[in-house]
């Protein structure tokens, strides 16, 4: 390879070949702890004029460089002579991962900035420093993003982003020494890793040629401490309370539907300090979601636009708009952080978004409708349960039983429990237990897989005499005999941390194939049809609500511990029928 040859005109200026190069030697105060011991990259021109340009540009960008070094070595001795901190706050660690997310994004925008290889184009073919092509630095990040994703899942923390937190510890405007065996570790490595997640995902969205901007960087000197709402971003206030609300309170499915609706309100209303928003960007962001058609991201016609273009080309165009409990759902989430925020920080305007949802012209109860005795019989005497031509073609009759999967017993575990769709799909075989004589599925959110909507979705739910008959107990027997740790295995958890995804999908096709499925029936209609036959049969209602799960109303709520006993449940279970239904063909 030619060697590089000096240029008058600019000290760092060189030519290797007919290209001009930058080169600079690394200062002798910084060079044991810089890395390397020049600066030297191509200019990427062959003009001479254009390269005088570019050359006092780098030279003024590496002499920042160099400056940034020495204060960082400053700031390292200065840490290095101080007490470590023996675990960092929320703010701290969103403080952190605010600015991984934006030095991520800014390195992507700056790779695109530079352009990639491209073997086709003949300019190319200059001797420049290498780059990859766009396919490689698309499957580089989608390989990462793959691990991260693993890692995260599992809460697995791996070599390199430890080393990426004990770097960026020692970032401008972040200065943190933490103690080697601090708690804070593995909260400030996941914070990372989500970081990570986030960056690839607006990535995706760059390489499909949408504008992303990078988000900015923590202010070097905030304005207030950690406590104040003056300096703080809502960006930064956002990630503090993810954090704090993922510790115990939200599944990841109700954490993503929180932080899609916070992302919507930012993208409208601006990431700016809390203390700066008022009652009129929740107008705004009510104003939007008024236009915004339901799923929006889904539909083809506004799927790539931003949400403002979205709601006024769907309001130009007719599309119908999201459903009043989708609208006010989503007022609610963005409404919950701003309490949490009112609550933990000064300096808030109170009360942004009271007063804001609007009157539903739907009641719960008309939200889904209850099977009719007609759509039972048709269900229940379809090839899912008299018999198929195989488990894929499970909706044309045949030969092939289903009797040992999922899909034939949770419609019935549904219809003769009430219990919510997810609460079966987790069930694990050993949650089907026995006291007093009394067989019933415990319901309980015990095993690290395992969700209850709420306290009181923890519960016993006795079996009902009509799954007797139709052998379920011998199906758990089955279960447990072959060493199964679920009583549906084949129900994976997806990525909203949920077993019941790919069943609620597959029930509903299933339901369309048969010409059972409208508008307003889904598995949770069996939810109706049990409440029904308990209404029916004369169970009590608190009786019937410790059964779904509902919180007991009313001053008894309050007192006892809320446990009926199983023998005055199994009454009460015993007591619902569904006489018009005709199960004799299963």
């Amino acid at each position: 390879m030619r060697t590089l040859e000096k240029m008058p005109g600019h000290p760092r200026l060189y030519r290797r070949g007919s290209t001009y190069y930058h080169r600079a030697a690394v200062p002798k105060d910084i060079a044991d702890s810089y890395g390397k011991v020049e600066e030297t990259f191509s200019l990427r021109t062959k003009n001479r004029a254009e390269a005088l340009v570019r050359v006092r540009i780098e030279a003024a960008r590496i002499d920042r460089l160099f400056e940034e070094h020495r204060r960082a070595l400053s700031r390292q001795q200065e840490k290095d002579a101080e007490a470590p901190l023996d675990e960092l706050t929320l703010i701290q660690i969103a403080r952190a991962k605010q600015a991984y997310l934006h030095h991520l994004l800014d390195e992507d925008e700056e790779a695109r900035l530079e352009g990639f290889e491209d073997p086709d184009d003949p300019d190319e073919l200059i001797a420049y420093e290498p780059r990859p092509t766009f396919e490689e630095w698309q499957q580089v990040n989608q390989d990462m993003n793959e691990v991260n994703r693993t890692n995260l899942a599992r809460g697995k923390r791996d070599k390199f982003f430890r080393s990426e937190a004990e770097e960026i510890l020692t970032w401008e405007g972040i200065d943190l020494k933490l103690a080697e065996g601090s708690p804070s570790w593995p909260r400030l490595i996941r914070a990372l890793q989500e970081a990570s997640v986030e960056a690839h995902e607006a990535t995706k969205d760059r390489d499909l040629g949408n504008p992303v901007s990078t988000p900015p960087y923590p202010e070097v000197t905030p304005r207030g401490t950690d406590g104040d709402s003056e300096g703080l971003l809502l960006s930064e206030a956002v990630t503090s309370w993810e954090a704090e609300k993922s510790r115990g309170a939200w599944s990841p499915k109700v954490r993503d539907d929180h932080l899609a609706w916070i992302s919507a309100f930012k993208e409208i209303a601006g990431d700016k300090a809390l203390s700066q928003y008022n009652k009129d960007d929740a107008r705004r962001f009510k104003a939007v979601l008024l236009k915004l058609p339901a799923n929006w991201k889904k539909k083809p016609e506004v799927r790539n636009l931003s949400i403002l273009e979205a709601a006024d080309k769907a309001a130009a165009t007719g599309m119908p708009p999201m459903s009043s409990a989708t609208l006010n759902k989503a007022l609610r989430r963005v409404g919950a952080f701003w309490n949490w925020a009112e609550a933990h920080h000064d300096g808030i305007r109170t009360g942004l978004f009271k007063g804001l949802t609007i009157k539903e012209t739907v009641n719960a109860r008309e939200q889904r409708d209850p099977f009719s005795t007609e759509q039972l019989s048709k269900l229940f005497n379809s090839p899912l349960y008299t018999g198929c031509r195989s488990e894929r073609f499970c909706a044309e009759p045949g030969d092939h039983s289903m009797r040992g999967t999922a899909r034939y017993w949770l419609p019935l575990l549904g219809l003769f429990t009430g219990a919510r769709l997810n609460e079966l799909c987790q069930l694990k075989v050993s949650d089907v237990r026995e006291e007093d004589g009394i067989v019933f599925l415990d319901i309980t959110d015990e095993a690290e897989d395992q969700k209850v909507k709420s306290a009181s979705g923890r519960r016993r739910i006795p079996v009902h005499r009509q799954l007797v008959e139709l052998g379920f107990l011998e199906f758990v027997e089955e279960r447990r005999d072959s060493g199964e740790r679920q009583l549906f295995s084949e129900l994976k958890i997806d990525a909203s941390g949920y077993h019941s995804g790919e069943f609620s999908k597959f029930f509903s096709r299933y339901l369309e194939r048969i010409g059972v499925k409208t508008e307003k029936t889904s598995f949770h209609s069996f939810r109706h049809n049990f409440e029904d036959a308990c209404r029916n049969g004369g169970v009590l209602p608190h009786i019937m609500n410790a059964i779904q799960g509902h919180a007991e109303l009313g001053m008894a709520g309050r007192y006892g511990d809320g446990v009926y006993r199983l023998g005055l449940l199994k009454d009460a279970i015993d007591n619902i029928q569904f006489a018009e239904l005709d199960v004799s063909q299963i």
